[in-house]
């Protein structure tokens, strides 16, 4: 996506590409017969590579200072966590029970 970037009132005299991350990664959860429990699997869409750029910000001032931010190279499904241990967020969402 293209975005200006606005830091402290000052912001980028153009738009500039700002990628980011977003999709589906393989989670789910099963009952394991051999462990007798449940088995889960969980990932998560993430930045897998990302670089620094460098942007000029104009302030109202006049004044042009440079801003530094990350741009995303790369996406990707990482493994993570499915334990939610001490973590009870209440968020709408939508399962499919297969």
């Amino acid at each position: 996506m293209k975005t200006h970037i606005t830091v402290n009132g000052c912001q980028s005299a153009q738009e500039v590409d700002m990628p980011y991350c977003e999709g589906s990664c393989n989670t789910y959860t099963m009952y394991s017969k051999a462990a007798g429990a449940m088995e889960h699997s969980c990932s998560c869409c993430k930045e897998i590579n990302f670089s620094n750029r460098t942007v000029d910000l104009v302030c109202l001032n006049g004044d042009t200072v440079p801003y530094t931010y990350m741009y995303v190279e790369q996406c990707g499904c990482t493994k993570t966590d499915c334990s939610s241990a001490g973590h009870h967020v209440r968020r709408k969402r939508s399962f499919t029970l297969l």
